[in-house]
C-alpha cells in the first residue's frame, strides 16, 4: 500500500512540476558585471526568467550533484528515520583523488549511526562526502554506481537534457557535466519534494543522535551558504540555502533562494573564479548573488504589460447578422515584474487572425493569439477573443451557398462521377449484345427434318430398283464338261451373289445400308412422299 501511495504522490508531483517549468523569459541586463561564467535569475512565482548568462553552457556541477542525490533519496526512501551505520571502508570512494582540496566532510566517523533525515542535513549543508557514499550505497542496494545510475535516469526523467553525472560526491570527472538551465529545472523539482526545502533551507543542523562518544556534545553542521548567516560578512536578510560547490579547476557554484514583498527569486550562478586579477582571494559567486537579488528588490516592480480591454483588430464575420466584422481582445490581461529601466511601451504585440470566420461568433470566443516580445525575445502568448456576439443570417447563409457551390470542388467530382458511371453503362451494355449474339443459333423448322420411316422406305425401293437392273448370269459361272456332277439337292441351290454371301430363296436380299443422314442439314424428299410425313 506504501508503495502504491508513494508512485501516486510521484506522479502528482511530477504533473505540478512539468506545469510550472519557467516557459518565459524576459532577460534584461543589470547595470552591473557578472563574474560568474554562467547565470540565471527566476520569479518562481511567474515562473519568469528575468537575466540569464550562457544558461545552456555546459560546466562541471561539483557538489551540485548533491541536489540530484537528496531526490532519489526522499523518493526512495519509506522512513527518514531508518538508521544507517558509517563505513569508513566507502570512504576510498573519494579519499584517492588528486584533487584533495574539493573534498568536503562533515566529521562522520566509522561506526556512527545516523539517521536517513540526518545524512541529508550532512550532504545538503556541508556537501558531506561521507553523508553521499553511505546514502548511495544504502539505497543502491549495496552499489554507488547503481544509485549514480538512478541519479541519471531521474534527471532524464524530469527533462535535464544536457546533464550527465559519474559520482555522488561532484568531485572532478570531465564527463560529469551539467548547465545553469538544467540545475533551475532540478532544483526547483527538488523545491516540491518530500523534506527537500526544509533541509536545504535550513541556516544549521544538530544530528538527533550525536554519538557522545565519538563526538563533542555540540556537534553542529552549517549551511556551506555564509549570506544566510548572520555572523558573515556576506548576510542577506531573506537569502535561503539551498547548495553550494567547489571545483579547484573551475571556480565556486552556489544555487540559492530570496524572498522579499512576498516574491521568490532563485539565483544560480556557475564557475566564478577564485581570485582576482591581482591574486586575492574572492567569492564572486556570493558576490553575483548578492547583487542580482538587490538588483530585482529595488528596480523591479510588477506592471500592466496588456490590458484586456485593449482591441487588437477585427476579424471579417461571413454571413453574419447586423454587422460584418467582429473585434477582439486578449482573453486576460498580461502583468509581470518588470524592470524600471526598460520602456514597457517597447513590448512588440504580434497579433495572428484569420482573414474571415463564419457565423455564429459567441462573444468570449477564441479567434485568434497575440504574442508579446521584448527584444526579440517571447515574453508570452495569449488568445484574442471576440467582444461580442455575431448572429448567423440564413438568408446569407443560403445565398452564399448557391453562389459558391459552382466554384466547389464537389461540382466538378460530381461530374466526372457521372461521366464515369455512363462509359461504364455503355461499356456493359455493348458486352452484353456481343455476348449474346455469339451464344444464339438458328432454329430448324420442323416441316424440314427427315423423317426416319420415309427414309427407310426410299432405302427399300433403290435396293429393289438395283435388283431388277442386275444382268441374268451367264453360262461362264458353271463348271466345265468331265467334272463329276453334285446330287440334284445341291445343284438346285440358289446361285451365290456376287457378294459372297449365299441368298436365301425365302427371304430377299439385305438392301445396302443407306448412307448416315446428317440431321443438321436439309433433305430433298421425293415428289409424292409427303403424304407419309
Amino acid at each position: 500500500m506504501k508503495r502504491i501511495l508513494s508512485a501516486c504522490l510521484s506522479v502528482l508531483v511530477l504533473v505540478c512540476f512539468f506545469t510550472s517549468i519557467p516557459a518565459r523569459a524576459v532577460s534584461f541586463t543589470p547595470n552591473f558585471e557578472i563574474r560568474s561564467k554562467a547565470a540565471m535569475l527566476i520569479n518562481l512565482d511567474t515562473d519568469t526568467v528575468l537575466y540569464q548568462k550562457n544558461a545552456e553552457a555546459k560546466y562541471g556541477p561539483g557538489s551540485l550533484v548533491q541536489i540530484m542525490a537528496a531526490i532519489v533519496v526522499l523518493e526512495n526512501c519509506s522512513d527518514l528515520r531508518t538508521n544507517i551505520t558509517a563505513d569508513s571502508a566507502l570512504y576510498t570512494y573519494f579519499t584517492n583523488t588528486e584533487f584533495a582540496d574539493d573534498v568536503r566532510l562533515a566529521d562522520i566517523k566509522d561506526g556512527d549511526v545516523l539517521s536517513v533525515e540526518e545524512l541529508l542535513y550532512a550532504m545538503l549543508l556541508t556537501s558531506s562526502c561521507e553523508a553521499s557514499v553511505l546514502l548511495a550505497n544504502h539505497f543502491g542496494g549495496g552499489s554507488i554506481e547503481a544509485f549514480v545510475e538512478m541519479m541519471n535516469n531521474k534527471a532524464t526523467e524530469i527533462g535535464c537534457t544536457n546533464t550527465h553525472f559519474t559520482n555522488v560526491t561532484g568531485m572532478h570527472s570531465a564527463a560529469q557535466t551539467t548547465t545553469a538551465q538544467d540545475l533551475a529545472i532540478m532544483t526547483k523539482y527538488a523545491l516540491s519534494v518530500g523534506r527537500f526545502k526544509q533541509i536545504a533551507t535550513s541556516a544549521s543542523f544538530s544530528p538527533y543522535t550525536p554519538n557522545p562518544d565519538r563526538h563533542e556534545a555540540d556537534w553542529t553542521w552549517l549551511h556551506s551558504n555564509t549570506m544566510t548567516q548572520e555572523s558573515s560578512s556576506f548576510y542577506m536578510e531573506g537569502v535561503s540555502g539551498i547548495k553550494t560547490a567547489n571545483l579547484s579547476n573551475q571556480g565556486r557554484s552556489i544555487i540559492c533562494q530570496a524572498s522579499r514583498d512576498g516574491n521568490t527569486y532563485l539565483a544560480i550562478l556557475l564557475a566564478a573564479p577564485f581570485e582576482n586579477s591581482e591574486g586575492e582571494l574572492m567569492y564572486y559567486h556570493l558576490n553575483d548573488a548578492s547583487a542580482l537579488f538587490k538588483w530585482v528588490f529595488e528596480h523591479f516592480t510588477y506592471q500592466t504589460i496588456l490590458s484586456e480591454t485593449t482591441e487588437l483588430g477585427q476579424v471579417k464575420v461571413e454571413n453574419g447578422e447586423g454587422s460584418d466584422y467582429v473585434l477582439v481582445k486578449p482573453e486576460h490581461a498580461y502583468m509581470t515584474l518588470w524592470y524600471e529601466m526598460a520602456d514597457a511601451a517597447s513590448v512588440v504585440p504580434v497579433v495572428e487572425l484569420p482573414e474571415s470566420v463564419s457565423a455564429p461568433v459567441k462573444a468570449g470566443e477564441k479567434l485568434g493569439t497575440v504574442t508579446l516580445k521584448f527584444s526579440g525575445e517571447v515574453i508570452e502568448t495569449i488568445d484574442l477573443v471576440a467582444t461580442s456576439d455575431v448572429k448567423l443570417s440564413t438568408f446569407k447563409y443560403y445565398l452564399a451557398v448557391i453562389q459558391h457551390f459552382p466554384k466547389t470542388p464537389w461540382l466538378m467530382t460530381a461530374i466526372l462521377v457521372s461521366l464515369l458511371l455512363c462509359a461504364i453503362y455503355i461499356a456493359l451494355c455493348i458486352y452484353s449484345h456481343i455476348y449474346h449474339k455469339q451464344r444464339l443459333k438458328p432454329i430448324e423448322p420442323v416441316h424440314l427434318r427427315p423423317n426416319a420411316s420415309a427414309v427407310k422406305r426410299e432405302a427399300g425401293r433403290a435396293n429393289n430398283a438395283a435388283r431388277k437392273k442386275r444382268p441374268p448370269q451367264s453360262a461362264q459361272g458353271r463348271r466345265p464338261s468331265g467334272t463329276s456332277q453334285r446330287p440334284a439337292q445341291r445343284s438346285q441351290r440358289p446361285a451365290r451373289p456376287q457378294s459372297g454371301r449365299p441368298v436365301r430363296p425365302d427371304r430377299p436380299e439385305r438392301a445396302e445400308r443407306p448412307a448416315r443422314v446428317n440431321r443438321d442439314m436439309p433433305i430433298n424428299i421425293p415428289d409424292g412422299s409427303e403424304d407419309e410425313m
